[in-house]
Parts: structure tokens; sequence; C-alpha cells
């Protein structure tokens, strides 16, 4: 039997929605929208079209696997970023809304520099997949970026963000532990570091935990890799650059000390997500 789209979608939703998923409704037209290869305006144009036998299965396929909690990101293989679309796998943190308050960030340290014929470098540490990065570079076109990460499949997934966004001659892909393979000392440095104490990760949703532990694991407090990270920073940021990183709201007083220990002259000050909740501590040295 036939199915129309319009009915399919609602029949994925409710599906969707008996199984605790929050926005299944949007969650089932992202879905769809995959399987079907449409945008939007296609789709909303296409719901009284009956829907072929294997796009349905597939689709079906698809919702078993959310159904599981398999990350929304990674069945699509697809997250947006700061109006950016990016490539994801299993072997990459997702790109997270709050995320974009670095990048904010750097754009607004670039913008404000008087030096303008001086072209900005930039040091995205923990890159992933490049969503920082990329991002940063596609505003700044005279910006350059250097794209860290400790895992050869994040940054096989970056490169691939770096030449979908055309700044592969921009974004330099550099293998190794925190700062530790960049070899100059840079403008700006940004990160979203793992922040979550160890022995809260098997408390975290079950989406989560499909992510790659060591994009998360912070350490028995959760602030080992930013101590670490710091610590590495006094030597390869530039005078009068700034480092700006990614925190667990309650770890601000914390995060805030660690800084005044390795930057005793700096202005340390941080920035809040949509929540009013402090999300970026800034490091201007």
């Amino acid at each position: 039997m036939s199915s129309q789209i319009r009915q399919v979608a609602s029949d994925i939703a409710a599906t969707l929605q008996r199984s605790g998923i929050a926005d299944s409704a949007l969650e089932a037209e992202v879905l769809l929208r995959h399987v079907l290869e449409h945008d939007r305006a296609r789709f909303y144009s296409s719901l009284q079209d009956t829907i072929g036998v294997e796009d349905l299965e597939r689709v079906q396929q698809l919702t078993r696997r959310r159904i599981a909690r398999e990350p929304l990101a990674y069945i699509t293989g697809h997250r947006e970023f700061y109006g950016l679309d990016f490539l994801v796998s299993p072997g990459v943190l997702i790109p997270r809304q709050e995320t974009e308050q670095v990048v904010e960030r750097a754009l607004k340290v670039a913008n404000e520099r008087h030096d303008h014929d001086k072209d900005i470098s930039v040091a995205d540490v923990g890159t992933g997949s490049g969503a920082i990065a990329v991002t940063i570079a596609a505003n700044l076109p005279g910006a350059r970026v250097f794209a860290i990460d400790c895992s050869a499949e994040a940054l096989a997934i970056a490169s691939r963000n770096c030449q979908r966004h055309r700044v592969a001659n921009r974004v330099t892909l550099l293998q190794g532990d925190l700062l530790a393979p960049l070899s100059q000392a840079v403008d700006l440095i940004v990160s979203n570091p793992p922040y979550i104490a160890t022995n809260l990760l098997s408390g975290l949703a079950p989406e989560v935990q499909c992510e790659p532990q060591m994009a998360l694991d912070g350490g028995e407090d959760g602030l080992e890799i930013i101590r670490r990270l710091f610590q590495q920073a006094t030597s390869k940021l530039n005078e009068g650059g700034q480092l700006v990183v990614e925190i667990s709201p309650e770890q601000l007083i914390s995060v805030k000390s660690i800084a005044q220990e390795n930057f005793p002259q700096a202005s340390i000050t941080h920035i809040n997500d949509l929540l009013r909740l402090p999300r970026c501590v800034i490091v201007a040295t």
C-alpha cells in the first residue's frame, strides 16, 4: 500500500515521540529530507506525493537507528554550524550551537585589531570536524588558521570540510597533542576542549555517549586538558593575543583561576551563552 510523504512524516514523528525523542516532528522531517534529498521548500511542496518503496524502507531503517539513540547528525552525516553545513562522523564531536560563541569572539577579535594590514593567525585546538577552524577561515579571508587534533580520523573529516568550504589553502591541519605540533606563536588560540569529568560520562544522554570519549573526557575533575592547554599557550600566544576556551558553566571560577596562574598580567573575562550561562573564558594578553 502506497503512502503519501505527509503521512510517512507523521508516522515517523509519532514513533520518535513514543521513544522519548524531543523535536520528533522536526527530526522526522530531517530523516525524510535526507532520504529524499529534498531541501525544505521541495519537501513541503511534495507532501502530497507518494513515497517510493525503497525510500520508505530506507527511512524506516534510519528511524530504527534513531530510536536506538544514535545521534541524528551521525545518521545523516551532516550538521549545521554558524550557517555552514559540516560533514560529521562518529569519529568527531558533533558541533553544537553554544560553540558558536567561540567563533563569534574570534571574529570580534579579528575585526577589532588595529593592524589590519597584518593577517591574523589562529590555532584551533581539538578541531574535530573542523567546524571552528573552517568557519573562522570562511569568515576571515585573510586569516591563517592551524587546525590541530590528535585524531587522524578527525583530521580526515576536517580536511573534507576544508575542501567543502573552499578554505583548504588557508587551513593547515596538524596532528598531535594540543599545541605541541604548532611550531610558531599565533595571535589567537581557540578551543572547545574535553571538559566533562570522567565520572560523569556514564550519566550523559545516550546520544552524547555515542560521541568520541576523548573529545568529552576532561579527566578526574574535567579540567585536566584545560590546565595543559593554558600551560602550553603561554609560549604559543603572541603578545597582544587572545585565548578563547569553551567551558562548562560551573567551571568558570576554576578556569579563571587556571588562566590567572598562567597569564598573571592578562585580562581574564568570560562570555555567556544564549541561556546566560558562562560558556567561554577569554584571556587577553
